[in-house]
């Protein structure tokens, strides 16, 4: 399945690609000029005629931290900042022939807090090509854009072409498939991504609040960020090696890849890094500061790979390339390939990580087979009371406790290789946890250690065994404002009563949170996922579960690849919900008006007067919508 999905996303790449690398063209609606131009160099045998370029330009006014959105197929996108209330649209648009100028257009869609601006072509094949044949190509388009400091660049989408974006402050979306991404001066939430072609991202400073994503294909990956930041850094590949200013341990995969996990400073916002056929690099600025101390938080289980993925990846594109023969209409291959690449990604992470538990639990059910077949059968265990246990089924367990004294916010990280985490808030100024160690066999249970240690207002406790054939479970008490970062190979996760900054990950069990407030972060691999009565802001993710969420949202973002999302919210609500789900809301109570949305991928939903912007990601599940009575 990971094989043939991968695939399918490249065919329609290797498309876009092999029909040529020019930019697509816009028709201006609002005063535009054609001009006639020298035609550039060519090899070609005649010249049919000059190249005509016709030139937009046009401003509209926005709101100082108002949401830009453009979508384009050929072409490039500059975006710069301003210290105006409005955009300027510049575009030129280029062509051989008087008609393919003519016939692609610029649609403009404002508001004082919202422009959406796309390039339309008709209904026919706009495949490139070079030679004499060019003069037969559809129009091509080149796109600067002037915004407000503080917008918020909500989706800038483009196929075949470069982005440049220099000193926004806002939230930033941005993607090409075929083509560079360079962001610099960032300082809001960012999410960047390209499929080929090199991604660098360059921030003047981290707010925690505001998670970073930058994904790649084929092609480098660049962080570059102040030298004494604070953050959280997980970044993997699968062919590329992985490099840290910071010093962050890099792991090597068993097969192949790499990963890296860790903690810069005190912590802070989450950054995540991913590239297949590439390299990331990790850069500190060049700003003269103090280089922030950093610290790994990878587990060994983080380190499995599958073979069968190498397979896939090694032959992916040869054959994909022996599979194109077809000519494609650009627009739909805009489209689809986005899907498809989406699909892809999403397809591969749950295949990759379903492998490498199935590998993990596979070596420790062989270790256990073999170690039963040279005993007797015959085990026993001693407690509380006296028991004697009989077959490979019986385990041993022990039992150890400690507390340290905190003040009133400490930050508590803790990991486990497998087994259930449970933690409660209370009201002392006090960490105290009770770890349960789990193993078949004595000795097994000797190679299980807790590593737990206290740096000041920073607590970590780790569960450790080489062989990882056994588990630890943890009961921990913290004070109710704390932050945490909670992790377990394989178990479930429970948090009750705690309020911070939270990131709970588990590779294949259900979180259950509840009471708490702050910034919340949760992924698993395939369980299930339930928030009851939380007060902030809230990331969940998983693979194929379903999500039930129930609270206060500041900001909510939660994506499943095939489960229901339910949302229950107090009555009378007002937010927006944007979905890939191409079914309406099931709705119970909410007046519900569909919104504009930034491309034809999603779609709007209004909920009362609209206003935050909640996102609700699922394959193929349902969104229900319920108010809280």
């Amino acid at each position: 399945m990971l094989r043939n999905t991968l695939i399918t996303a490249a065919l329609f790449t290797l498309a876009l690609t092999s029909n040529g690398a020019g930019p697509a063209a816009a028709s201006g609606r609002q005063d535009p000029r054609t001009i006639p131009s020298v035609a550039p160099p060519t090899d070609s045998i005649s010249e049919p005629g000059e190249e005509l370029r016709e030139e937009f330009h046009q401003t509209y006014s926005l709101s100082p931290t108002g949401r830009v959105s453009l979508e384009n197929i050929n072409g490039g996108a500059q975006i710069k900042v301003w210290d105006r209330a409005a955009v300027q649209v510049d575009a030129v648009k280029k062509a051989y022939r008087r008609d393919r100028l003519a016939e692609a257009r610029i649609e403009v869609n404002a508001t004082e807090e919202n422009i959406r601006i796309k390039t339309e072509y008709p209904d026919e094949t706009q495949n490139f090509r070079s030679g004499e044949g060019r003069y037969d190509n559809p129009a091509t388009v080149e796109y600067t854009l002037t915004v407000p400091r503080k917008a918020v660049l909500e989706s800038i989408e483009l196929v075949n072409g470069s982005i440049e974006i220099e000193g926004v402050e806002g939230n930033v979306k941005a993607s090409s498939i075929n083509g560079p991404v360079t962001a610099r001066g960032l300082m809001g939430e960012a999410k960047l991504s390209t499929i080929n072609g090199p991604l660098e991202g360059t921030f003047t400073q981290l707010d925690e609040s505001k998670p970073i994503a930058l994904t790649s294909v084929n092609g480098s990956v660049t962080l570059i960020i102040p030298s004494n930041a604070n953050a959280s850094v997980r970044a993997s590949t699968v062919h590329g090696g992985i490099s840290s200013d910071f010093g962050i341990q890099v792991r090597h995969g068993e097969y192949v890849g790499q990963s890296m996990e860790g903690q810069i400073g005190t912590g802070g916002p989450r950054i995540k890094l991913g590239n297949v056929n590439g390299s990331i690099r990790v850069n500190h600025a060049q700003d003269g500061l103090p280089v922030s101390p950093a610290a790994s938080l990878q587990t060994e289980a983080q380190r499995v790979t599958v073979g069968d993925v190498q397979v896939d990846v090694d032959n992916l594109n040869q054959e994909a390339a022996q599979a194109v023969r077809v000519r494609v209409d650009s627009q739909r291959i805009a489209r689809e390939a986005q899907r498809q690449v989406d699909q892809a990604m999403r397809e591969a992470q749950r295949e990759v990580e379903q492998a490498q538990r199935e590998m993990v639990r596979e070596q420790i059910r062989t270790k256990h087979i073999n170690r039963t077949s040279k005993d007797t059968g015959i085990a026993s265990g001693v407690g509380s009371g006296v028991g004697v246990g009989v077959g490979a089924g019986s385990r041993f367990t022990s039992q150890e406790t400690k507390s340290f004294t905190v003040g009133a916010s400490p930050r508590v990280t803790i990991n486990t290789f497998d087994g259930k985490v449970t933690v409660r808030g209370w009201d002392k100024s006090e960490v105290s946890y009770t770890a349960t160690k789990h193993a078949n066999d004595e000795e097994t249970l000797k190679q299980i250690s807790i590593q737990s240690q206290q740096q000041g207002q920073t607590i970590s406790i780790n569960a450790v065994e080489e062989e990882e054939d056994g588990s630890v479970d943890f009961e921990v008490y913290v004070p109710r404002q704390s932050g945490l970062h909670v992790s377990s190979g394989d178990g479930a996760l429970n948090l009750e009563g705690v309020s911070g900054e939270i990131t709970l990950r588990s590779g294949d069990g259900p979180i259950q949170v509840s009471n708490g407030g702050g910034q919340l972060q949760v992924n698993t691999g395939d369980g299930r996922i339930q928030i009851i009565k939380f007060e902030g802001q809230v990331d969940a993710r998983t693979g194929d579960g379903e999500i039930a969420l129930d609270g206060n949202f500041n900001s909510l973002s939660a994506r499943t690849g095939d489960g229901t999302i339910s949302l229950t919210v107090p009555a009378g609500s007002s937010f927006t919900i944007e979905t890939n789900a191409p079914d309406e809301i099931n709705n119970e109570g909410f007046v519900v008006a569909e919104d504009i949305a930034p491309s034809r991928r999603v779609k709007r939903w209004r909920i009362g007067n609209g206003g935050k912007l909640f996102i609700l990601n699922t394959g193929e599940g349902r969104i229900l919508l319920r108010p809280r009575q």
